[in-house]
Formats: C-alpha cells, sequence, structure tokens
C-alpha cells in the first residue's frame, strides 16, 4: 500500500513526517543529554524520505548517523554522513557512507513498514532493527505512513517504540 502512494503525495507526506520529527525533537531535547547523534536511514523503496531534512538536523547541531548491516544476524552499526559523502550500496540495497567512520546514536529513528499505536513496529522481516534495539540502549522512534497501522503481536523479543510519528500525527506510545 505504501508503494502506491503517488510520488507527489508521497513529498508531502514526508515533508509532514519531518515536521512533526522537528517538533518531537524540540520536546525531546528538554529532557536529553548532550548526545546530538540521531540515526535515520537512506530509504529503500516505499520508506519516508527524510533526507532533505538531514541539512537542516545538521544545522542544529545533530550528527547524522545511517544504519549499516555489517553481517546477517548482526545488529546494525551506524555511520556518521554529511553533505556530499559519497554512498555505497551494500546488503539489501541498504546505502551507506563511504568512508564509514562509526557513531554511536543517541536517539534512533526507525522506518516503519507496518506499525501499531501501541509502539510496536514491523520492519522487513531481517530482524536488523529488532537486534539493534535490544542492545543498544537509547530512546527510539519510528516513522511510517498511517496506511501501514496495523494491529501486530509483538513477539518477545521486541522493543515498544516511544512514538511513531505519520504524516498526520504523532503517536506517544508510553
Amino acid at each position: 500500500m505504501r508503494k502506491q502512494i503517488p510520488a507527489a503525495r508521497r513529498a508531502v507526506f514526508d515533508a509532514a513526517i519531518a515536521s512533526r520529527l522537528s517538533d518531537w525533537l524540540s520536546g525531546w531535547l528538554k529532557g536529553a543529554g548532550s548526545g546530538r547523534v540521531i540515526a535515520l536511514w537512506w530509504p529503500l523503496a516505499g520508506e519516508p524520505d527524510l533526507r532533505p531534512y538531514f541539512a537542516e538536523l545538521v544545522t542544529q547541531g545533530w550528527v547524522i548517523a545511517l544504519p549499516r548491516v555489517p553481517a546477517v544476524g548482526e545488529p546494525l552499526v551506524f555511520g556518521r554522513w554529511h553533505e556530499g559523502i559519497a554512498m555505497r550500496e551494500e546488503h539489501h540495497g541498504v546505502r551507506v557512507p563511504d568512508p564509514f567512520e562509526p557513531v554511536s546514536p543517541t536517539l534512533i529513528v526507525a522506518p516503519c513498514v507496518g506499525f501499531d499505536p501501541r509502539g510496536w513496529r514491523l520492519g522487513y522481516g531481517g530482524g536488523y532493527y529488532d537486534r539493534t534495539l535490544a542492545v543498544v540502549d537509547v530512546p527510539a522512534i519510528g516513522a511510517g505512513y498511517d496506511c501501514c497501522e496495523r494491529v501486530l503481536a509483538p513477539e518477545p523479543h521486541d522493543r515498544r517504540l516511544q512514538a511513531v510519528l505519520t504524516e498526520s500525527r504523532t503517536i506517544r506510545c508510553g
């Protein structure tokens, strides 16, 4: 369903999600520590595209961290993105900064193929974000389109997101 959203409409939705992320970050920073490393993503087909917002985040003092799949079955690692850096395609079509400079995120924003309003996330099924969220103890939120909302049954390894951002709302998940 998300892949069927026309490109012009998707761009409007993505801008709305970026605006909600900006609002959420403003509120989150009041209670956060000093680290400002935000894990985002280089979009795959159908995922929200927040790349136009990256430069604004950097201007606000954030370091952008993009995920890399180090090996099948392992958690993601994150590398610093900056304007003009080369991007290289790796496992599963994921594009990563080249050269890859590892950084540790203080906040993870994960793309949602599907989500539940209680904070459960559905990805592509490889479990990379599940493994990552299990070992990286930082706040995590999701971003997806309203049409991706589902009722999901969490599995024992799932970690609830603090919020899910869509084009029409910010869902606080407890």
